[in-house]
C-alpha cells in the first residue's frame, strides 16, 4: 500500500480534527491493515488490488481477533475514512469503486454486555513485580501501577497534578486527580507503595526540573519547563509493546491484548 498516500491521511486527520487521539487511531488502523496486506497469505502492495472481495476476507480477520468490541467499530470507520480521503482529495484514482464499508459491516452495538474485565490469571501476570520490573521507564510503570490499583481514566492520570497526594483528619492518604468527564475533583484511596512510589516519581521529576512543575507525569521531549503532560497515546503504544515483552498470555495460552480502559473494569468486576 502506499505509504505516501497513508501519511498524507494522517496529517490531514490531524489538521482537520486538531487532536492527538485522532492521529493515533488513524495509525492504528492504518497499521494494522498494512501488515494484513503484507502477510504471505495477500501479498498485496498497491490500492488498485483493494477490492470488495478483499476487504471482506479482512472483516473476518478483523471479527476473530477484535470481537465487536468498540476498537473494532472504529477501525472499520477509520479504514473507511481513509478510502473516502483517497476519492475525495483525488490522492489515487486507482483505487477500486468497490473498495468501501457499509453499515452491516460493524459489528453490532452489545446490549447488556458484560464489563470487558480482565481475567485473574491474567491479571496475575500483569501485577507480577517482575514483569512491572520490564518498564524501562519508572513513569510508565508508575501509570500502570495507577491505573491497576485506582481505575482512573487514562487521560486523567496522565494530567495528575505534582501534589496528587493528600491525607486525611485521620491519617488516611488519598491521590487527588480532576475527573474531566465529570468536570469536577475526585479521591481515591491509596495504600503506603503506592504513595511512596509516587513520592519517587516527584523527585526524579524535581532532579529534572527543580521549579517544579505542575503535573506529576512530565513529558520526555520538548517540554522545558516540565509543564506538559505524558501524552496517553505514548502510554497506550508503549503498553502494547510492555505486554507483548512479558508473554501475557489467556488460560488458552493465547496472546492477551490489553487497553488502559480495561483496568476501570477490575473493582467492579
Amino acid at each position: 500500500m502506499a505509504q505516501g498516500i497513508a501519511k498524507r491521511w494522517i496529517r490531514w486527520q490531524v489538521t482537520t480534527a486538531g487532536r492527538s487521539d485522532t492521529a493515533y487511531k488513524a495509525v492504528s488502523a492504518i497499521t494494522r491493515f498494512g501488515q494484513y496486506l503484507a502477510g504471505p497469505r495477500v501479498g498485496v502492495d498497491q490500492l488498485a488490488d483493494i477490492d470488495r472481495a478483499l476487504l471482506e476476507h479482512y472483516l473476518a480477520e478483523l471479527h476473530t481477533s477484535l470481537d465487536g468490541t468498540g476498537v473494532h467499530r472504529k477501525h472499520i470507520g477509520s479504514l473507511n475514512a481513509f478510502f473516502r480521503a483517497i476519492r475525495q482529495h483525488s490522492w489515487d484514482d486507482s483505487l477500486p469503486a468497490t473498495a468501501m464499508f457499509f453499515p452491516d459491516d460493524y459489528p453490532k452495538t452489545a446490549t447488556g454486555r458484560l464489563p470487558r474485565a480482565i481475567a485473574e490469571h491474567v491479571m496475575a501476570q500483569v501485577e507480577d513485580p517482575a514483569n512491572l520490573d520490564r518498564w524501562n521507564d519508572p513513569a510508565r510503570r508508575l501509570i500502570t501501577v495507577i491505573l491497576i490499583r485506582c481505575g482512573l481514566r487514562i487521560s486523567d492520570a496522565v494530567k495528575l497534578p505534582f501534589d496528587c497526594v493528600v491525607t486525611d483528619a485521620d491519617n488516611a492518604t488519598y491521590l487527588k486527580y480532576f475527573n474531566h468527564k465529570m468536570n469536577r475533583e475526585a479521591l481515591v484511596p491509596i495504600d503506603e507503595e503506592l504513595a511512596r512510589l509516587i513520592a519517587e516519581q516527584q523527585r526524579r521529576v524535581l532532579q529534572r526540573w527543580p521549579s517544579c512543575p505542575g503535573v506529576l507525569l512530565p513529558r520526555l521531549t520538548t517540554n522545558p519547563d516540565g509543564n506538559q503532560p505524558y501524552s496517553a497515546a505514548t502510554y497506550r503504544s508503549a503498553l502494547y509493546r510492555w505486554v507483548k515483552c512479558c508473554d501475557v498470555r489467556d488460560e488458552h495460552r493465547r496472546p492477551v491484548h490489553l487497553t488502559p480502559h480495561q483496568w476501570r473494569h477490575i473493582l467492579s468486576a
